[in-house]
Parts: structure tokens; sequence; C-alpha cells
């Protein structure tokens, strides 16, 4: 063959064995520079937060977080899509190892994981809150997307229907109910946040679950 032919055969593949190990490779750097990210994010905020220090934290080179990444607005996506996932994925754990466990524990346990974790990242969802985004974040916290919604409904909804079952709350609609239970924690947050009001304590979750349980009647 003619290595000056203008159109050269392309390059062999790598093994399959190579392959697999260059991804799980790639797939832990990924991992590794996320939870740098995170932790950037949270000391810095998103808007301050710079590419080098990320990388430094990670201890990676500027040039391997574009090779992951693409971009600034793709880790940033990367970054927010990894910290959801861990937090909806330690409230399905929780619900999948407490079927047996009183309706209102589970209630007190989920509500405070979600209230607890805007405390951890009140810094940055008070920056979205004001509108100081870049475009990767443009639905702010007011505007989660689908996925997201649908996500937490599902674990409220699943949560509901124990409480139902079990007699803890009236019979009503699940969906309904699951609704109501994400409008108060959402609504709470996003209201202290464009009062500029500091992160909520643990006491405004309790709040909000026995208002959930109980209602606002007088007794």
């Amino acid at each position: 063959m003619n290595p000056d032919s203008p159109n050269p055969p392309p390059a062999p593949a790598p093994p399959e064995g190579k392959r697999r190990l260059s991804e799980r490779f790639r797939e832990q750097a990924r991992a590794e520079v996320l939870e740098a990210s995170l932790r950037v994010f949270q000391r810095d905020g998103l808007k301050e937060a710079r590419i080098d220090a990320i990388a430094a934290e990670a201890g990676v080179s500027v040039g391997t977080i574009y090779n992951l990444f693409g971009d600034r607005t793709g880790l940033v996506a990367a970054a927010m899509e990894r910290g959801r996932a861990e937090v909806f994925d330690r409230v399905r754990a929780y619900l999948d190892a407490t079927e047996d466990r009183p309706f209102e524990e589970r209630l007190h346990t989920v509500v405070h994981t979600l209230v607890g974790t805007m405390r951890m990242h009140w810094q940055t969802l008070r920056m979205l809150s004001e509108g100081q985004h870049p475009a990767e974040c443009a639905s702010g916290p007011h505007r989660p997307p689908p996925n997201v919604v649908r996500e937490v409904h599902a674990l409220m909804t699943r949560l509901v229907r124990h409480g139902i079952d079990t007699g803890a709350i009236a019979a009503s609609d699940p969906h309904v109910a699951a609704c109501l239970l994400m409008g108060a924690i959402r609504t709470t947050i996003d209201v202290d946040l464009i009062l500029g009001l500091d992160a909520p304590s643990e006491d405004r979750a309790d709040t909000i679950i026995q208002m959930f349980l109980h209602g606002t009647a007088r007794r």
C-alpha cells in the first residue's frame, strides 16, 4: 500500500480488553474531577469557580478537564447532575431499606435529607436564584428539568402511598398529596432564596413535616 495515498486505510481498532481498560480509566477520571468540582463550587461559588482551581483540586491538567467534559458548560452540567443523582440514590436506597418502618419516621428522614442538601449548597442556589448564572444553568432553581420533577414526584408518591396504606395520613389522591409535599419543600426554599434569608434550618424541615401531617387548623 502506498503510504502517500490520499485515502490511507483506517488504523486498526484497539483490542477489546485495552479499550475497556481505557474506558474505566476515563470514567474514574470523570468521577474524580466531578467530586473535585463539587468541592470547589461549594467553596468558591458556581460563578467564581475557576477551571484551573478545579484541575488543581482534582490533581489533573486543565486540558484533561476539557477533554473529559468538552467545556465549562459540560462540566457544570455534569457536576450538578452528579450531585442530584447522589441525593436521589440516597433517598431511594433509604426507602428501599425501610418498608417496615413507621411512615412518620420515613417522612422525617426524607424531608430532612432534601432540606439538608439545600443547606449544603445554599451559596450556589442563592447565586442561581439571583440570575447570576451561566447559560448552562438558565433554568435556575425555579424551573428544574422535567426528569428531576418526575423523579422527585415518584419518590414522594411512593412515600405518601405508604402513609395512606398504613393509616398514618388520610386517604387521598397520592398524586396530589405528593405534589403538596413537594410544593411545601420547594416553595419554602424558593422564598428563602428570594428574600435573601439564611439557609433553611432543621426547624424549618420539622415545620414542613408537622404541617403536612396535621395541617394548619387550630386544635
